[in-house]
């Protein structure tokens, strides 16, 4: 067993949530130790979608305008379009003001990974938490390491072994089921896709693929979706689990053969879960704060984690950063500029998705219609970040300002 030198912050988990916070605080000058459990890169099942909110965070926060992460090569694809279906009838479609890029995340996470080693973090990959001692602070791995600072951040997904070591007086485990996802998804080279129409479904999917598709009603509340890559398309289903549970399986096999791709329904997709509006308002005990999907932080509509796993990193680094510098409550502290600068987006996306998804299942198909094809280009602002979901008014501070 060795004992390892103590940081001001142990980061546990390397994903962008892990590695933004590593990056922040490392460039605040503390020591920093980021702890992963897979060797880099890794694969993670992931849509990959990257909004502009996403997009501008990185350019703001990394310095990593678009240019550079073409450069970088982390922008698989440009999505300029879209389509939107209700079960199978085209509701709306066009294109985008703005694009959405599509990433592979081995590539997005190897390299935010190398912007927090590069801004003084130290990562360490191949790392497994095990037990976390909140009285101590310190963690431990399978390999009998141990980890110890004043502040720990819990940023490993939605299996978090930091979040499970929680009390039930902060995680409120009836409401994390209750809005707790699941997704299935498939992953299929273009060079094995013929004729992606042959199938002979009510839905034909365009010859070229590449525009992004998403599947109102695919499943009960929630949705499908077809992510184009370059040199795949990424198909799946996903939403609240206690709508879907074991026939979510049987509806991705039907989904697939509604949109022309049923000679791939005999193999077997990736099941993942996945925050859909179970996020912890509160995600502090002790010494250790949550982030990203550990927290339950992803859109409670689209089930999008990579701009909340970014944002409530960058809080939670400025919330230690004056923690340790000028001892401010860690916990007061973290939970005010959640409840200021992110909750009510989630409150008010959430209310806009019990309203969709309780349309659909009241089967008030045409009245949902007409209200997103009046609404739809406010919801697309909203969801690329340049509007608020609450009222979807414009607010330029919205997803920048931290204080």
């Amino acid at each position: 067993m060795v004992n390892r030198p103590d940081y001001d912050v142990v980061v546990v988990g390397g994903g962008p949530a892990g590695s933004t916070a590593a990056y922040l605080l490392g460039g605040f000058g503390h020591r920093v130790a980021l702890l992963e459990k897979q060797r880099y890169p890794r694969d993670k099942v992931c849509g990959g979608c990257l909004s502009q909110k996403s997009v501008r965070f990185l350019d703001r926060v990394f310095s990593a305008p678009v240019p550079a992460l073409r450069r970088e090569g982390l922008i698989d694809f440009t999505g300029t379009a879209y389509a939107l279906y209700i079960g199978s009838n085209r509701a709306l479609a066009g294109d985008l003001a703005e694009p959405f890029y599509f990433t592979r995340r081995e590539r997005y996470d190897a390299y935010l990974s190398r912007r927090a080693a590069e801004a003084g973090a130290e990562v360490h990959d191949g790392v497994e938490v095990t037990a976390v001692d909140h009285a101590g602070r310190t963690v431990t791995t399978s390999e009998g390491d141990r980890y110890s600072a004043p502040v720990l951040i819990g940023a490993d997904g939605i299996h978090s072994r930091v979040r499970r070591s929680f009390p039930e007086s902060v995680v409120d485990h009836e409401r994390w089921q209750k809005n707790l996802g699941l997704a299935l998804e498939l992953v299929i080279p273009r060079d094995e896709l013929r004729a992606p129409t042959g199938g002979g479904g009510p839905v034909r999917l365009e010859d070229d693929l590449a525009t992004p598709h998403l599947f109102f009603a695919a499943c009960r509340w929630g949705y499908g979706w077809v992510f184009p890559n370059r040199d795949a398309i990424v198909v799946g289903i996903g939403g609240l689990y206690r709508k879907n549970g074991k026939s979510l399986r049987d509806r991705f096999g039907e989904f697939l053969d509604a949109i022309g791709l049923s000679a791939f329904s005999g193999q077997k997709p990736m099941g993942f879960p996945l925050p859909f509006g179970n996020y912890i308002p509160s995600p502090v005990h002790e010494g250790a704060l949550l982030v990203g999907d550990a927290g339950g932080f992803a859109s409670p509509i689209l089930g999008e984690g990579i701009f909340y796993a970014h944002r409530t990193a960058e809080l939670a680094a400025h919330t230690i950063h004056r923690h340790l510098t000028t001892g401010a409550p860690l916990a007061e502290t973290y939970t005010g500029l959640l409840r200021r600068r992110l909750i009510p987006e989630l409150r008010a996306e959430t209310a806009l998705r019990d309203f969709l998804y309780g349309c659909l299942d009241a089967r008030m198909r045409i009245p949902l219609e007409v209200f997103m094809k009046t609404t739809s280009a406010r919801v697309i602002d909203a969801v690329q970040g340049f509007r608020s979901f609450l009222g979807f008014q414009q607010d330029d501070e919205l997803h920048t300002a931290v204080w």
